[in-house]
């Protein structure tokens, strides 16, 4: 008999990775490091990053590194990226904290810093402004890292919006000579609409940090009140459940008050899950505006409502309660056990549907 040998390090190796890549997947992260130069934002060369669970690393030329992201079951998964120089500030992500979406491949992320030393004094007073800004709203700890992100990155596009149109009305009144009379008309023009921009630019970054917080926070309020009822419910049907394989035992002790309580409780939280969910389903499609998300709540709440609660709960409850009101244990016990298998794998596969919903929900929230 031929044997055939393969190297006991081999062996190791290959189940190694095999064990390894059972726990681990990749997303591909692409970082591009840019600066803020007047109006322009350009590459920024050779840049020393420091990314958190994966060292230091050095950008290329184009100010470009990518680097795989190892995924792991049950963890958030977020980067922080932290930048080696005295001369440059990073805006934009704020403090360098990243929630990734492994539902993609691939994710592109661009870091925007600058040069505070050359920025102009109302600017460097905007960005401290700002900054204050979103501490407050996260010392109230009511947003999440994405969501402080996304007001972050709004505000500071828009006053980097207008610091440009400001720029450029400088601009146009340092490109005076030999000043007329209409020119000096047209320079204190021009000086008027920088005022009334600046008026603008603080009552508009005001505003839209109030916009954004309260839309986010109603955002929470939702995710909330969602994740809290579907998961008091899967609690409630499971506690029926449970019932089903011991009916014929409560004729025996005269016990159905257990029994009755957990029924009522059940009706209770279907009630007021079926009383919202108009109201939940609204509420994901146009806060969280993702289809895919909002067709699986919908079909997620179809079927626990037709599938799990009427074909399932409702009719069995019904119509062993009447057999109990006869005094058939027997009938009773038999109608119970054959919904009991039925209904554990619904309520398996509702559990799964439920957890999956909340998952998409959370991580984009």
């Amino acid at each position: 008999m031929l044997l055939i040998r393969i190297p006991i390090i081999a062996l190791l190796l290959f189940f190694s990775v095999a064990s390894f890549s059972q726990v681990l997947d990749y997303v591909d992260v692409h970082l591009k490091i840019v600066e803020k130069v007047a109006d322009k934002n350009t590459p920024l060369a050779n840049t020393k990053l420091n990314i958190s669970d994966y060292g230091e690393v050095l950008t290329n030329a184009e100010g470009q590194y990518t680097f795989p992201y190892a995924i792991r079951k049950n963890v958030d998964p977020q980067i922080s990226i932290g930048l080696f120089s005295e001369e440059h500030k990073m805006l934009k992500p704020l403090d360098g904290s990243i929630a990734l979406d492994t539902t993609r491949e691939e994710i592109f992320i661009e870091l925007l810093v600058v040069n505070m030393a050359e920025e102009s004094e109302a600017f460097k007073k905007r960005i401290g402004d700002l900054e204050s800004r979103i501490s407050r709203l996260k010392s109230k700890n009511e947003l999440t890292q994405r969501q402080l992100n996304a007001i972050n990155n709004q505000l500071l596009d828009t006053i980097m919006h207008f610091e440009n149109i400001k720029r450029g009305l400088e601009q146009e009144i340092e490109d005076y000579e030999n000043l007329t009379e209409e020119q000096r008309r047209e320079i204190s023009a021009q000086n008027d609409k920088i005022l009334r921009l600046e008026d603008e630019v603080n009552r508009l970054t005001v505003d839209l940090e109030e916009a954004m917080e309260e839309r986010y926070l109603r955002k929470n309020t939702y995710f909330k009140n969602i994740s809290g009822n579907l998961l008091a419910y899967l609690r409630k049907a499971k506690d029926l459940r449970d019932h089903l394989p011991f009916i014929k035992t409560y004729f025996s002790v005269r016990n159905f008050e257990n029994y009755k309580k957990d029924i009522n409780g059940y009706n209770e939280q279907y009630e007021l899950l079926e009383n919202n969910q108009l109201d939940y389903m609204e509420g994901v499609k146009h806060y969280w505006g993702n289809r895919s998300i909002t067709r699986n709540m919908e079909d997620l709440l179809e079927f626990l409502t037709k599938g799990i609660h009427y074909n399932q709960i409702y009719k069995t409850t019904a119509e062993v309660m009447a057999e109990v009101g006869k005094q058939k244990p027997q009938k009773a016990q038999k109608l119970a056990t054959s919904a009991h298998q039925d209904l554990t794998i619904n309520l398996r596969t509702l559990e799964k549907d439920i957890n999956r919903i909340l998952t998409d929900l959370r991580r984009n929230l």
